[in-house]
């Protein structure tokens, strides 16, 4: 089976998947960055994120050696991700498709993006992937055990996606914890580290949490099993649940407040990539949203894939040590009030020398 590798899960992979390809997320796919670079490799401006760098040549290397089935599919949410799929598709014409992305949910960019995933489906299909009905309306497999996701079953089962994200939480968020905002992330490296610190996390708001990819996934699956020919509804989902940066409206800032609120977190990191431009508009509301509740803030840089590298090991320590030292005095306070070792005016004259 031909694969389709995609950069970013603002996809409708079942729609994939059942077009004939096999879906396989691009951030799975990295290439070394000690091996030897190909004479005539691909290169994009240096100052550009690291995600999209890393993908650019992590592609070129696939599409170099790859058959002639493989695709590239590209959801440009983002300045920097349309000039990816430009040139993925001047040097591999043919193989790679762009997928506007609009930086609403409104009625019309969601038309807009039904188009569009009308156009992809018929592209894959017409690609050539596995063998289907092709006088099923919509692109649809047939149903029964020989069609692509049948899983043996008559009916069309959802075909399994081998390779999603592996962002995981190291263990189930709870209130009081560090709520995270990041751009992409290849693992659960960052949320281990800060785990490890001696803190907890309360919730992690990326394009890559289980909190957006597994109900991105299940809006695919439920899409295309019940209604093929249903773009426009899936290109609602696809725009409600993907309020990434590139959204730097009301809406965006609405959903990261009631992140936030739900989280119920004591302080709050950003990871940010260095030269990505949504993510600086982001960093600036997300530290907004920080002030106004009165949580600590910190705003680290990163790199794609995640490396807990000395000096930022050292900030992130620095950063949770200080907010469990907090909580340790307020602790202290506590016990002395109770015992009835400090008066409510001591403690005022305390805080008002603190200020």
């Amino acid at each position: 089976m031909p694969s389709a590798y995609y950069t970013c899960n603002l996809l409708p992979l079942e729609l994939v998947a059942r077009a004939g390809f096999d879906p396989r997320w691009l951030g799975e796919h990295l290439q070394d960055p000690g091996a030897p670079a190909r004479r005539d490799a691909l290169s994009i401006h240096p100052m550009t994120c690291p995600y999209v760098t890393r993908l650019v040549t992590a592609a070129d290397a696939l599409f170099d050696e790859a058959t002639d089935g493989d695709v590239l599919l590209v959801p440009g949410g983002c300045d920097a991700m349309r000039r990816l799929g430009d040139l993925m598709a001047a040097t591999y014409p043919g193989r790679v498709f762009v997928v506007p992305l609009g930086r609403s949910a409104g009625d019309h960019a969601a038309e807009d993006l039904a188009v569009e995933l009308a156009r992809l489906d018929t592209w894959l299909r017409d690609k050539g992937g596995a063998a289907r009905g092709a006088d099923v309306p919509g692109g649809a497999a047939a149903s029964g055990a020989d069609a692509p996701g049948a899983a043996g079953e008559a009916g069309g089962a959802p075909t399994p996606v081998k390779e999603l994200p592996k962002v995981e939480y190291p263990a189930a968020p709870r209130p009081g914890g560090v709520f995270v905002v990041a751009g992409p992330l290849t693992d659960n490296s960052l949320l281990t580290l800060i785990e490890r610190l001696g803190a907890t996390v309360s919730g992690l708001e990326s394009c890559t949490s289980p909190d957006r990819w597994r109900p991105l996934a299940a809006a695919g699956e439920a899409a295309a099993a019940a209604d093929p020919d249903s773009y426009l509804a899936l290109a609602r989902q696809i725009l409600d649940l993907g309020m990434c940066p590139r959204r730097s409206t009301v809406e965006r800032r609405a959903h990261l407040a009631l992140r936030l609120d739900e989280s119920r977190p004591s302080s709050v990191i950003y990871a940010r990539q260095s030269f990505c431009d949504p993510g600086a508009y982001d960093a600036v509301l997300v530290a907004e949203l920080a002030e106004e509740r009165g949580l600590p803030y910190l705003e680290i840089e990163v790199g794609f894939p995640f490396e807990a590298s000395g000096p930022l090991h050292t900030r992130v320590e620095a950063f949770l040590e200080a907010q469990l030292l907090d909580d340790d005095l307020l602790d202290d306070l506590d016990e002395l009030l109770d015992d009835d070792l400090l008066s409510d005016e001591s403690l005022d004259d305390l805080l008002d020398e603190e200020d």
